[in-house]
Protein backbone atom coordinates (compact mmCIF):
# COMPACT_ATOMS: atom_id res chain seq x y z
CA UNK A 1 0.00 0.00 0.00
CA UNK A 2 1.36 3.49 -1.04
CA UNK A 3 0.51 6.36 1.73
CA UNK A 4 1.59 9.52 1.40
CA UNK A 5 2.93 11.38 5.01
CA UNK A 6 4.48 14.75 5.19
CA UNK A 7 5.67 15.32 1.66
CA UNK A 8 6.67 11.64 1.62
CA UNK A 9 5.86 8.85 -0.18
CA UNK A 10 5.74 5.49 2.09
CA UNK A 11 5.35 2.11 0.76
CA UNK A 12 4.33 -1.08 2.75
CA UNK A 13 5.04 -4.29 1.12
CA UNK A 14 4.39 -7.28 3.05
CA UNK A 15 5.35 -5.86 6.35
CA UNK A 16 8.38 -4.54 4.86
CA UNK A 17 8.70 -0.55 4.32
CA UNK A 18 9.83 1.69 1.65
CA UNK A 19 10.51 5.52 1.45
CA UNK A 20 10.42 7.57 -2.21
CA UNK A 21 13.89 8.81 -2.59
CA UNK A 22 13.39 11.50 -5.07
CA UNK A 23 17.08 11.56 -6.51
CA UNK A 24 17.23 8.22 -6.60
CA UNK A 25 14.06 7.94 -8.72
CA UNK A 26 13.17 4.54 -7.15
CA UNK A 27 12.45 3.11 -3.23
CA UNK A 28 14.62 2.16 -0.30
CA UNK A 29 13.89 0.24 2.38
CA UNK A 30 13.86 1.88 6.20
CA UNK A 31 13.28 0.40 9.38
CA UNK A 32 10.93 2.75 10.58
CA UNK A 33 9.75 6.40 11.22
CA UNK A 34 9.73 7.64 14.88
CA UNK A 35 9.20 10.76 16.57
CA UNK A 36 11.68 12.40 17.99
CA UNK A 37 9.99 15.79 19.77
CA UNK A 38 10.25 17.98 17.07
CA UNK A 39 10.26 16.58 13.84
CA UNK A 40 9.57 12.55 12.30
CA UNK A 41 12.67 10.84 11.21
CA UNK A 42 13.66 7.96 9.47
CA UNK A 43 14.99 5.18 10.40
CA UNK A 44 17.67 3.83 7.81
CA UNK A 45 20.65 3.66 10.04
CA UNK A 46 20.99 -0.58 8.80
CA UNK A 47 21.32 -0.01 5.31
CA UNK A 48 23.79 3.12 5.01
CA UNK A 49 26.11 2.72 7.11
CA UNK A 50 28.92 2.80 4.34
CA UNK A 51 29.40 5.47 1.90
CA UNK A 52 31.56 3.40 -0.28
CA UNK A 53 29.55 0.36 -0.57
CA UNK A 54 28.10 -0.41 -4.08
CA UNK A 55 24.39 -1.50 -2.62
CA UNK A 56 24.59 1.38 -0.22
CA UNK A 57 20.95 2.16 0.75
CA UNK A 58 19.57 -1.01 0.23
CA UNK A 59 21.70 -3.50 2.50
CA UNK A 60 21.93 -5.87 -0.26
CA UNK A 61 21.44 -6.97 -3.61
CA UNK A 62 18.26 -8.97 -3.62
CA UNK A 63 16.89 -5.91 -1.69
CA UNK A 64 17.96 -3.35 -4.35
CA UNK A 65 16.20 -5.66 -6.97
CA UNK A 66 12.91 -5.74 -4.77
CA UNK A 67 13.14 -2.13 -5.17
CA UNK A 68 13.54 -1.88 -9.12
CA UNK A 69 10.18 -4.18 -8.92
CA UNK A 70 8.41 -2.03 -6.51
CA UNK A 71 9.51 1.12 -8.46
CA UNK A 72 7.61 -0.07 -11.61
CA UNK A 73 4.50 -0.79 -9.11
CA UNK A 74 3.70 2.93 -8.23
CA UNK A 75 -0.11 3.57 -7.67
CA UNK A 76 -2.49 6.26 -6.39
CA UNK A 77 -1.28 7.30 -2.86
CA UNK A 78 -3.35 7.40 -0.11
CA UNK A 79 -2.79 10.40 1.81
CA UNK A 80 -2.82 9.70 5.95
CA UNK A 81 -1.84 11.93 9.03
CA UNK A 82 0.16 9.00 10.60
CA UNK A 83 1.67 5.85 9.30
CA UNK A 84 0.76 2.56 10.86
CA UNK A 85 4.39 2.08 12.02
CA UNK A 86 5.13 2.33 15.92
CA UNK A 87 5.43 0.78 18.65
CA UNK A 88 3.38 2.57 21.33
CA UNK A 89 0.21 4.66 21.66
CA UNK A 90 0.81 8.24 22.39
CA UNK A 91 -2.79 10.36 22.80
CA UNK A 92 -4.48 9.47 19.87
CA UNK A 93 -2.20 7.67 17.47
CA UNK A 94 0.24 4.39 17.44
CA UNK A 95 3.34 6.15 16.37
CA UNK A 96 7.52 5.20 16.98
CA UNK A 97 9.12 7.10 19.66
CA UNK A 98 13.23 7.57 19.57
CA UNK A 99 15.15 7.06 22.54
CA UNK A 100 15.23 10.63 23.98
CA UNK A 101 11.46 12.01 22.85
CA UNK A 102 9.23 13.51 25.47
CA UNK A 103 5.87 11.83 25.85
CA UNK A 104 3.87 15.71 26.37
CA UNK A 105 1.35 18.07 25.38
CA UNK A 106 3.42 20.10 23.88
CA UNK A 107 5.13 17.65 21.93
CA UNK A 108 1.91 16.08 21.14
CA UNK A 109 0.66 18.94 19.51
CA UNK A 110 3.64 19.90 16.95
CA UNK A 111 3.18 16.28 16.41
CA UNK A 112 -0.01 16.31 15.02
CA UNK A 113 -0.39 20.27 13.75
CA UNK A 114 -2.87 20.66 15.84
CA UNK A 115 -5.41 18.51 13.45
CA UNK A 116 -6.87 16.40 16.14
CA UNK A 117 -8.45 13.31 15.61
CA UNK A 118 -10.99 12.88 18.61
CA UNK A 119 -14.11 13.84 19.25
CA UNK A 120 -13.67 16.22 22.02
CA UNK A 121 -12.02 18.79 19.08
CA UNK A 122 -13.69 18.85 16.48
CA UNK A 123 -12.44 20.40 13.18
CA UNK A 124 -13.19 24.30 12.70
CA UNK A 125 -15.10 25.78 9.55
CA UNK A 126 -17.56 22.44 9.51
CA UNK A 127 -20.99 23.39 10.59
CA UNK A 128 -23.47 20.88 11.44
CA UNK A 129 -26.63 21.55 9.31
CA UNK A 130 -30.10 20.73 10.69
CA UNK A 131 -31.84 17.45 9.43
CA UNK A 132 -34.88 18.06 7.24
CA UNK A 133 -37.70 16.00 8.53
CA UNK A 134 -40.23 14.83 5.63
Amino acid sequence: MLYEFRDKLFLEYKKWWFVWEPAWEGFRPIRGVVWDGRVFQIQDEMYCTDPTDPVYGYGSEQMRDLCGLLNEKNSNPVKVSTLPIGNEWFRDRFIGFSACAPRDVPSWKRMVQNHHRTCRKAPRGKKLTRRIRL
